[in-house]
C-alpha cells in the first residue's frame, strides 16, 4: 500500500475540514509536473501524511481513487490555480501532538529519496504539492501517533512465523526524547480527539496484546537458542517464558542466562519484552510503575528488550538495554534515564477547597 506526503501550507484548512485533496492538472503556464501527475496514482486505502508549518499535523486515509474534478469553490477564492484538476476524498485526523520535522530529521535523512523527496537535505519542505513517502518515514511517523496506529489500525493479519535475525544494543536517545516531550503540546489550535467505539477499543487492545505475545515468544526462542550455543542444552532447558508459565505481573517476561558475557556458572538474567510493529527505534513504548520497581530490584540482572517489526516483517530486530546498575530508585530512573510523559495518574486523594452546592 502506497504512502504519500502532501504539502498543505496554503490549503490545509479547506482540505482537511472538507475531507479532500485537490490539485490542478496543470499550472497557469499550461505545464504539468510530477506532483500533479502523482495525484492520479492515489488509490482507496492509501495513507496520506499532511505537512504544514514544518510538521506532520494530520494523517488521512484515501476513501476514493483519484478522479477528475473542478477546483472547489473555497480554493477558487485564492485565485492560485486553473479550475481543471484532480481530486481525492480523504478521511483526515488532526494530530493532537504534531510531529515536528526538525525534531525527527536525524532519523529521516538517511532514507531521503534521491529524486522527488518531500524534504530538502536540511529538512525543510520542498515546493510542490504531493510526494511519495518512503516506508521508513511512514513507520517513523506512525510511531508518534497517539492511537499507535501501526498496531491498532492495521488491517493485515500479523505475521507469526517470523524470527529475530538482528541483535543490537540500545543507544542513548534521551535528548531527542526530551525534545519530543517539550514539543508535544505544540500544534494546531483546531484539535479533535480520537473517539472510538467499545468494540473498536477491544479490538485495539486485543491486537496490542497479540503483538506483545508474539514479541515475547520470539525473544524466548532467540535467547534459548543463544543460551544453548554458549552454555549447552542443560542451561537451555532452564530458560523459561515466565509470563506464560507463571502469569503476567512479575515485572519481567523471561528468565535466562547472560550469553553475552559468559561466566561459570552462568549469570541469571530477567528479561522484560516490549514489542512494536514499527521498525523505528524512535517508537514510543509504555512502562508500568511495577516494571520500573523491578528494574531497580534486579538492576544488575535486568534486560529490557525491544523488538521492532513485530507481525509486519518475517525478520525482526531486537535491541537490548541492560544499563540499570547505576540507578538507585524509580525516581532516579525517571529523573536521569527516561524522557517520558505520564499517561495515567493514580489518585489517592483530592483537595476540594470550595463547592458551589454547599
Amino acid at each position: 500500500m502506497s504512502n504519500f506526503i502532501v504539502m498543505q501550507n496554503a490549503t490545509h484548512e479547506e482540505e482537511i475540514i472538507g475531507g479532500y485533496m485537490w490539485s490542478p492538472q496543470k499550472n497557469k503556464n499550461g505545464n504539468s509536473n510530477h506532483a500533479y501527475e502523482r495525484m492520479t496514482t492515489i488509490k482507496t486505502g492509501n495513507k496520506i501524511y499532511s505537512c504544514y508549518d514544518q510538521a506532520i499535523r494530520a494523517v488521512g486515509i484515501a476513501t476514493s481513487d483519484c478522479y477528475i474534478a473542478e477546483q472547489p469553490h473555497e480554493l477558487q477564492e485564492k485565485n492560485l490555480w486553473s479550475d481543471e484538476g484532480y481530486k481525492v476524498d480523504v478521511d483526515f485526523t488532526i494530530l493532537e501532538h504534531p510531529i515536528m520535522i526538525r525534531d525527527v530529521w536525524g532519523d529521516m535523512e538517511s532514507d531521503r529519496p534521491q529524486k522527488y523527496a518531500a524534504f530538502q537535505e536540511n529538512g525543510r519542505g520542498n515546493q510542490a504539492y504531493l510526494f511519495p513517502c518512503p516506508e521508513a518515514w511512514a513507520s517513523l511517523f506512525d510511531s508518534f501517533l497517539n492511537e499507535d496506529s501501526p498496531e491498532a489500525g492495521a488491517k493485515a493479519e500479523l505475521i507469526e512465523d517470523g524470527e529475530i535475525n538482528e541483535e543490537t544494543f540500545a543507544t542513548s536517545s534521551y535528548e531527542q526524547g526530551e525534545s519530543r516531550v517539550s514539543n508535544r503540546g505544540a500544534g494546531s489550535t483546531k484539535k479533535r480527539g480520537r473517539v472510538v467505539s467499545q468494540e473498536q477499543l477491544q479490538k485495539d487492545l486485543k491486537k496490542r496484546k497479540k503483538i506483545g505475545d508474539i514479541a515475547e515468544q520470539k525473544v524466548f526462542e532467540y535467547v534459548k537458542k543463544k543460551v544453548i550455543e554458549v552454555f549447552g542444552e542443560q542451561y537451555g532447558e532452564q530458560v523459561e517464558h515466565v509470563a506464560q508459565t507463571q502469569g503476567d505481573g512479575l515485572g519481567y517476561d523471561i528468565t535466562a542466562f547472560d550469553y553475552l558475557q559468559p561466566q561459570s556458572p552462568p549469570r541469571p538474567i530477567k528479561i522484560e519484552v516490549k514489542g512494536t510493529t514499527s521498525t523505528s527505534s524512535s517508537a514510543v513504548y509504555s512502562i508500568s510503575y511495577p516494571e520500573l520497581e523491578k528494574f531497580i530490584q534486579y538492576k544488575d540482572e535486568m534486560w529490557l528488550v525491544r523488538v521492532y517489526g513485530v507481525g509486519k516483517k518475517s525478520e525482526m530486530k531486537m535491541e537490548i538495554d541492560n544499563d540499570f546498575s547505576s540507578y538507585h530508585s524509580v525516581s532516579d530512573l525517571l529523573t536521569r534515564k527516561y524522557a517520558y510523559i505520564p499517561s495515567t495518574i493514580d489518585v489517592y486523594g483530592t483537595r476540594v477547597e470550595s463547592n458551589k452546592y454547599r
